[in-house]
């Protein structure tokens, strides 16, 4: 019986000095490498045809484009008289580098646990930005995403003003450029504070111009970049991970990760 236990001990042992050996010297393991199949799967002309498949297969089966309307799910004029129309007009576009780069900066943060997240996408347009986050390593099964539109079952129609989700349900939230298009974003932020669970990781990229331009629909909002969404925030702003305002001809790209801080809130 001894002898049986000493065996096993040492199988164990061996088992992770193979492991050791093989993550170091044959197939380092680190949180930025990918699986050769996901490379491959993400090769520029592999993944449009993934998407357009999927766009087409599901035009085939019967799921076609639907949209909220003006007092059908949206209350402001301004998002569905200018910003869903607008957005419509680049449904079929893909915009991988601005979403692998907030992807690359996720996959940086020392011990988060991607697959883990229970996590709201806000305003991904099409099925690309969720098709990116399941190769980077989030779980697609636990990704949940709103739109004013969708072609696809895995795009809820939804208002980012009016979340149809229980209070602290998400263990993040992920928002990229999608801000900007509302006209009252203090209600956007409340909505997002509220359904995220204390301790959430909250994910904003947006687009602005300078002070007092307004966006692309003159509306002069976050004209100070990430500043200005944190001081939405408050005291609801946990510990930043990363906070940029990048210039390029006039425009602005901003981006912040952070986590939520909601110590009066019950644990989910």
């Amino acid at each position: 019986m001894t002898m049986n236990g000493a065996g096993t001990a040492a199988d164990a042992s061996f088992g992770r000095k193979l492991r050791h050996f093989v993550g170091r010297f044959l197939v380092p393991m680190s949180p930025v490498l990918l699986s050769p199949w996901r490379y491959f799967t993400l090769l520029p002309p592999i993944f449009a045809m993934r998407f357009h498949s999927r766009r087409l297969y599901w035009r085939l089966t019967g799921h076609g484009l639907k949209q909220l309307v003006k007092g059908g799910g949206v209350e402001s004029g301004f998002v569905a008289e200018q910003v869903l129309p607008y957005n419509l007009g680049n449904i079929n576009i893909i915009n991988r580098g601005r979403t692998e780069r907030i992807i690359a900066l996720l996959r940086s943060i020392r011990g988060l646990k991607l697959r883990a997240l229970n996590t709201l996408v806000v305003g991904p347009r099409n099925e690309a930005e969720l098709m990116l986050l399941s190769s980077y390593g989030f779980d697609p099964a636990k990704l949940t995403a709103i739109d004013l539109f969708s072609y696809s079952p895995a795009v809820r129609l939804m208002d980012m003003h009016d979340l149809k989700f229980a209070d602290g349900h998400f263990d993040a939230v992920y928002s990229a450029f999608v801000i900007t298009y509302s006209d009252d974003i203090p209600k956007a932020v409340a909505e997002t504070i509220r359904v995220a669970r204390d301790g959430a990781l909250v994910i904003f990229a947006f687009e602005h111009l300078t002070e007092g331009a307004g966006n692309r629909f003159g509306k002069n909002n976050l004209g100070s970049g990430p500043d200005d969404l944190l001081a939405l925030f408050g005291d609801r702003v946990g510990h930043v991970f990363w906070k940029e305002d990048f210039e390029s001809e006039g425009r602005f790209t901003s981006s912040v990760v952070f986590r939520l801080s909601k110590p009066n809130s019950a644990a989910h």
